[in-house]
């Protein structure tokens, strides 16, 4: 009967290794179904930059707290930290910030127009091509989720100079074949007296008045009509772009009267 009593005790032993067995697998399987359960997938987008994330934490800020990060006053998330996290939630979030960023920038050339009798009316040329400028700049820039809000400047260093470009512009014109500095519309009178002119030379034939800040005393020119002409005199009325012509007759200065004529000068 020894056998036999021997036989039930490792039957019992058996039995019992066998549900402590079954119990134990039943609990992993209950926790990784619980644990399957739990895992969520989620997005998750920091200042613009967007990852799949799976997570087994409740809320954002759980999750937060996970990553051992702590926002800031200024920061912004688009659901509450406290609100429970489902599958397939979208977390945005922005942080504030404030930097100071120091850029090298080009500095625009000006332009300057150079006018010249050396060049036709209407011709141009860039005498000295412009070049742009080299600043360092530095900017305290503040930015909310990657993307700059303002921007003030702090200081500025010229590194080089911007160089002026210069365009020459002609003022010259043919006429009859003939190259003049320029041709300047004005109104024309004739007079006729005898005498010698603001320059002391004798009135003659092609002798003309001007103001000498628009035609300046000494000028030659050519008149259509009139033929070629010498700044010599001055006069009380000959203010701005007005010529006076002398002829040798009073006939003559009533046959001219007062005309708007061109004056080309050399």
């Amino acid at each position: 009967m020894n056998w036999l009593r021997q036989k039930i005790n490792e039957n019992r032993q058996f039995y019992k290794i066998l549900a402590i067995a079954i119990c134990v697998n039943l609990g992993l399987i209950a926790f990784y179904a619980a644990l399957s359960v739990s895992v969520k997938d989620i997005t998750v987008t920091v200042n613009g930059k967007t990852v799949q994330y799976k997570t087994i934490r409740n809320s954002v800020d759980d999750m937060l707290r996970g990553w051992d990060v702590t926002l800031g006053e200024k920061d912004e998330v688009n659901m509450d930290g406290r609100q429970f996290l489902k599958d397939g939630d979208q977390v945005e979030i922005k942080t504030f910030e404030i930097v100071e960023e120091t850029v090298k920038e080009d500095v625009d050339f000006k332009k300057k127009t150079k006018y010249t009798s050396d060049l036709l009316e209407g011709e141009k040329k860039i005498t000295t091509k412009g070049v742009k400028g080299v600043d360092r700049v530095t900017y305290k820039v503040t930015y909310l989720g990657g993307k700059a809000l303002a921007k003030k400047e702090l200081s500025r260093k010229i590194l080089k100079k911007p160089v002026t470009q210069i365009t020459a512009e002609g003022t010259a014109v043919s006429y009859n074949g003939v190259k003049y500095s320029r041709k300047l519309t004005v109104s024309s009178t004739a007079y006729c007296l005898r005498g010698r002119t603001a320059t002391g030379t004798s009135v003659h034939y092609g002798t003309i008045a001007v103001d000498p800040r628009v035609i300046p005393l000494g000028s030659y020119g050519y008149v259509p009509g009139y033929g070629e002409v010498h700044a010599e005199d001055t006069g009380g009325a000959i203010k701005g772009n007005i010529i006076d012509l002398w002829f040798p007759s009073n006939g003559q200065c009533r046959s001219w009267g007062r005309r708007t004529v061109e004056i080309y000068i050399k």
